[in-house]
């Protein structure tokens, strides 16, 4: 029957940890890969135990390698390996063997033969009751796709050999997948699957290192999977995936996102199976759809009594005016028109915990739903579960799950004020416009072997959409960006990573104790205007090298004078495709987050022409503060 599997080459940790992330992560079946046995400890039948009790079935062992059309005596030593791994097998409790195609240099060109070696094999294997699967290397020497390995296993003509599909090799060397609905289903051994970035590289790299879960790269396998399943196939579909961060993560956190790639892949695929009166697939259980996303309804900031005055007269220097205090606990709501910010002060609980572990910084973020239940029970059904705070009488109960370092990501229903009715005591005082509108983006500095993880949960629980990575100048290094956004672009969070260890995303994870918010982004429409107030009112602005402005005039026609202005106020400015973009940012605090103001003119990019210079500027505002500080030391 079509089952969600996962390999142990996906994860990192040693076997005994590979088994049990997978069966934790809702797994029923696992393919081995030998290297693991090989640094087991104990026996294959301890393996096989150990499974059983998970609940796991092993449903093959892969890989064996360089067989077929060897010649002799390398033939001869190949069949005695095959009983070595039939052995194994034996003790394992599983009934596939996986082959690869060889990739030797001693291997002979030759169809004939090659059919020949498996069919001898594929009767070897049915006296002991086993399979065969063969699959097509995007790099092996004369069979690298998997047409080829096809015609190989048909000429071999035997039941119990069939030919393993996998999307990486398939996709790598694009080849066609169309003709993969005239294979019977029942000559199919396994259907293996990985995703890929669409960067130029050689197969073998981006097979060692770059391999992804569906959906985290930009391969369409969705449509691999339903031509596969269409063939009728009725076996295991399983995850084989290379790949240096996933090795490096948790365990857990992988088996899960893995189930969480399929998860998503069968509701596509049994949504297009509705769309054509077909039934549904039970490989996938039906999962509550994707509640629309409007927009933040507020951003919480965590600080302590000694620290929130500079807190508070930076968001009052921006425009904020505090409109309301909570009804029991010592948090502030500050508004500015569809702005709300949440101050924190409290002693005890979840947000006195991040403040001891993060000090000063963002600590939580809600996101307003059409649905907000439908959406926490996707959330739920996602393996994120649900968070409730301490609440006081009467108050909201408002359902949160983890967000990026244990943050907390609350969901709240659009267009309801009130939850703040209920939790804040508000004050006379009328509404407050100012000149900032609404929340722009916000970014989540993340460690690199975290990225896809994010990417997977804001696709897969929340329903965001991804745009293709961006690649920056850090003047420490590389900087690479990642955007996911809600479909109706109201709520954009660009995903930041960075190779190099002084680079600003180093820097923040070092300073803060590990991933976070770090830069909020406010718009306005009058950013000339905004930044005379807010200098007036003593917030400090990124200083922006006059070279600058040098280079911006040798760019854009624009006029000298509005040149000058800009220089005088520390404005950048892009353009794109007649957009214009105005955007300035304040001065770190506490070398943990800032703000970016941003005025919008029919553009909808990120001002990434200008990220290397904010970056240069706060490398030299960090560099300087680390100089002052050895100074007082």
């Amino acid at each position: 029957m079509l089952r969600w599997s996962i390999a142990t080459v996906c994860m990192g940790g040693t076997l005994e940890v590979k088994l049990a992330a997978a069966a934790r992560a809702g797994f029923r079946t696992i393919e081995i890969f030998e290297n693991d046995l090989t640094f087991f400890s104990g026996k294959p039948r301890e393996v096989r135990a150990m499974a059983q009790d998970l609940g796991l079935e092993i449903i093959a062992l892969q890989p064996m390698r360089d067989f077929e059309g060897m010649p002799e005596p390398m033939r001869a030593r190949n069949f005695d390996r095959a009983q070595r791994k039939f052995d194994l097998m034996e003790e394992l409790g599983t009934k596939l063997l996986c082959i690869c195609s060889n990739v030797s240099e001693d291997a002979l060109g030759e169809p004939e033969r090659s059919s020949d070696d498996l069919a001898e094999l594929a009767d070897l294997a049915a006296r002991r009751g086993f399979r065969i699967g063969f699959e097509a290397l995007a790099w092996g020497r004369h069979v690298h796709d998997w047409m080829q390995a096809w015609d190989i296993v048909r000429r071999a003509d035997r039941p119990n050999l069939g030919v393993v599909l996998d999307s990486f090799h398939t996709f790598v060397r694009k080849n066609p997948i169309a003709p993969m609905a005239e294979i019977p289903g029942d000559r199919i051994a396994l259907v293996q699957v990985a995703d890929a970035p669409g960067i130029l590289m050689d197969p073998m790299s981006l097979s060692r290192h770059h391999r992804c879960f569906p959906g985290q790269g930009d391969w369409p396998i969705t449509d691999f999977l339903e031509l596969a399943i269409g063939t009728g196939y009725n076996g295991p579909i399983s995850l084989e995936i290379f790949n240096d961060q996933f090795r490096g993560a948790p365990a857990a956190a992988i088996a899960r996102d893995g189930m969480r790639s399929l998860e998503v892949c069968g509701e596509q695929l049994n949504q297009r199976r509705a769309k054509a009166s077909a039934p549904p697939l039970a490989i996938s259980r039906p999962l509550p759809a994707p509640a629309n996303v409007s927009g933040v309804e507020f951003i919480e900031f965590v600080t302590s009594a000694s620290h929130s005055p500079r807190l508070v007269a930076e968001l009052e220097g921006l425009g904020f005016r505090r409109v309301a205090r909570h009804r029991s606990k010592d948090v502030d709501l500050f508004r500015q028109n569809d702005i709300n910010i949440v101050v924190n002060r409290e002693q005890d609980g979840f947000a006195h915990s991040f403040y001891l572990v993060h000090g000063t910084s963002v600590c939580a973020l809600a996101l307003r739903f059409d649905d907000p239940a439908r959406a926490i029970e996707r959330a739920n059904a996602l393996s994120a579960p649900t968070y409730f705070g301490r609440i006081g009488p009467g108050e909201a109960s408002i359902p949160a799950v983890a967000g990026v370092e244990n943050s907390l990501l609350y969901f709240m229903k659009e267009s309801e004020r009130s939850s703040w009715d209920k939790d804040f005591l508000f004050l006379d005082a009328p509404a407050h416009a100012g000149p900032l509108l609404r929340v722009d983006h916000l970014n989540n500095m993340v460690r690199r072997s975290e990225l896809l993880s994010w990417v997977t949960f804001y696709k897969a629980a929340l329903g965001f959409t991804e745009e293709p990575q961006v690649e920056l100048a850090d003047p420490y290094g590389a900087f690479f960006s990642r955007v996911v956004r809600s479909t109706d672009g109201s709520v954009r969070i660009p995903l930041n990573i960075a190779d190099g260890g002084s680079t600003s995303v180093s820097r923040f994870i070092e300073n803060f104790g590990g991933g976070g918010v770090q830069q909020i982004a406010l718009s306005t429409d009058d950013l000339f205007a905004f930044v005379e107030g807010a200098r007036a009112k003593g917030v400090e602005f990124l200083d922006i090298p006059d070279n600058y402005y040098e280079d911006l005039s040798a760019r854009y026609d624009l006029e000298p004078e509005l040149i000058e202005r800009m220089r005088s106020l520390d404005i950048l400015y892009d353009r794109h495709k007649g957009g214009e973009f105005f955007h300035i940012y304040t001065r770190m605090f506490d070398q943990r987050f800032f703000f970016e103001v941003v005025q919008r003119r029919n553009y909808d990019l990120f001002g990434a022409a200008n990220t290397p210079v904010r970056l240069a500027a706060q490398a030299a505002e960090q560099d300087e503060a680390m100089r002052e500080r050895a100074m007082l030391d």
